[in-house]
């Protein structure tokens, strides 16, 4: 009998030690793939996009963490752009400034239909407070009241592609919100404070640096693609736009090559009312708006 009990015991201890074996290697699987993942996350900083945002990488990084501005005062300088941070207590970060050599500013007085904003352009302190804003398209998305009767009649016609407003004008706060989420997503992944806002910037425009903030831009989706990717420019939708946004004085805002000129990522998405003329000319000529306005000193 003490030979069998020490039998069944030395089973059970055997039992014990694959059991524990099994569960330590499982452990450690689970804990390679999380940091795998982690790593490929940083380094490829994977874009998905939100309606009402350009297009906003994943990340779960809240406006709370933004980072603390420097104990001294101090002003760093790159080749595009400065900040400043100063002493004192934790407070708002200070948005990155880019300098304007090279690039075309707008004159003031401007017609409202082809008024620039971009990083070097930004809008009036004030100025959607004198402008007013109505509901456009099915989502009831807002929209400068001046470009409702346009937007209506090229969603009507592009009707059959079900193409449909998917974001329109959004308040200079909230624009904030969103671009500040931006940069505290690449904070995340390692990247220093300029280097993080002016990665975000190309994605998410500093606030009174948007068309959205203005309300003459819209970003569109059809042909059931409503996801503001790069994929829509696929669709049948797309192609429809294309070939006729112009007729009601929309462009491709963002078209892909001329990155360096708007600032902004390739965009198939996202159109600007700048009136039938000028979006004839421009879409036809393969112009960006920065190249149109720079051409005709507008």
């Amino acid at each position: 009998m003490p030979t069998k009990k020490r039998r069944k015991n030395a089973r059970r201890q055997r039992a014990i030690r694959t059991f524990l074996l099994f569960a330590v290697t499982v452990a450690l699987t689970v804990l390679l793939i999380v940091g795998s993942l982690q790593v490929w996350n940083k380094n490829t900083g994977s874009v998905s996009s939100d309606p009402g945002t350009e297009s906003v990488p994943t990340g779960t990084v809240t406006t709370s963490s933004i980072y603390t501005p420097a104990t001294t005062t101090t002003t760093t300088t790159t080749a595009k752009a400065t900040t400043t941070t100063t002493t004192g207590k934790k407070t708002s970060p200070t948005l990155l400034q880019y300098g304007t050599e090279g690039r075309y500013v707008q004159p003031a007085g401007a017609v409202w239909n082809l008024l620039l904003v971009n990083d070097w352009n930004k809008l009036p302190d004030g100025y959607d407070q004198a402008v007013t804003f109505v509901a456009g398209g099915r989502r009831n998305q807002k929209v400068d009241a001046r470009i409702l009767e346009s937007l209506n009649a090229m969603l009507q016609a592009g009707s059959a592609y079900g193409i449909d407003v998917q974001s329109g004008y959004r308040s200079s706060d909230h624009q904030a919100t969103l671009y500040w989420r931006q940069v505290n997503n690449y904070l995340s992944w390692g990247y220093d404070e300029i280097a993080a806002q002016q990665q975000a910037g190309a994605i998410v425009k500093r606030p009174g640096h948007s068309e959205h903030n203005c309300g003459l831009a819209v970003d569109l989706g059809g042909s059931g693609n409503f996801k503001l990717e790069t994929d829509f420019e696929n669709t049948a939708a797309f192609r429809w736009l294309i070939e006729n946004c112009a007729e009601y004085g929309f462009i491709l805002r963002f078209p892909k090559g001329k990155e360096n000129i708007t600032g902004v990522i390739y965009e198939p998405w996202h159109y600007r009312y700048v009136g039938v003329e000028a979006a004839k000319y421009i879409m036809e000529n393969g112009l960006c708006l920065e190249e149109y306005l720079e051409q005709t000193g507008q």
